[in-house]
């Protein structure tokens, strides 16, 4: 699907959406944990930043040329990316088995919600 004519308003909440989405992310991946701090939330923020400006904003963008707010289909298309990114970003560090962590689940679930939601009322039009 050839792209239309993508103009800095797109870029631009794309790139708001994907800070706002790290930012939120972070605050509730942090709460309640002995590393809740300003440091914390910072270092938190900007690898969720990059991993969702890397993956999730060319994808939003390819989404927007059909935008639709609150779609179903948009949200299973995030999950889905974010279940692999999350999967591959745990082997990566280690972890042998995710899918048989609850925590995974949480994560990868819990990052394509909030970009979706964030999304939703940022950049989509209808």
């Amino acid at each position: 699907m050839p792209l239309k004519n993508i103009d800095i308003y797109i870029i631009t909440r794309s790139l708001l959406t994907s800070l706002i989405s790290a930012i939120f992310v972070s605050m509730i991946q942090l709460f309640g944990s002995p590393y809740f701090s300003f440091l914390g939330m910072l270092i938190f923020t900007t690898i969720f930043f990059c991993f969702y400006l890397v993956i999730a904003s060319p994808l939003q963008i390819i989404l927007n040329q059909k935008p639709k707010k609150f779609s179903i289909l948009y949200l299973a298309i995030y999950t889905v990316f974010s279940g692999v990114v999350t999967g591959i970003v745990a082997i990566f560090f280690g972890i042998k088995t995710p899918l048989h962590s609850s925590a995974f689940y949480n994560l990868f679930i819990m990052c394509a919600f909030l970009f979706w939601l964030v999304d939703s009322v940022l950049l989509q039009k209808r």
